[in-house]
């Protein structure tokens, strides 16, 4: 199991910010499809979550 941020303890734009350099790491480094890239990829669904549930309370 990879360590990724708790995103409890992160801004929106701090885990927006923290998920895009990841990706383009991974990306540089050819390794978005390793089991860390798929870990990444379900804290971002987790992420989309809360930025989709911000969004509807904010509005």
């Amino acid at each position: 199991m990879f360590k990724l941020p708790n995103l409890a303890e992160m801004t929106d734009v701090e885990a927006i910010h923290w998920y895009t350099s990841e990706v383009v790491r991974l990306s540089k480094e050819r390794k978005l499809n390793s089991e860390y890239g798929k870990a990444l990829l379900g804290w971002k669904k987790k992420m989309n979550e809360r930025l989709e549930q911000s969004r509807k309370e904010w509005w």
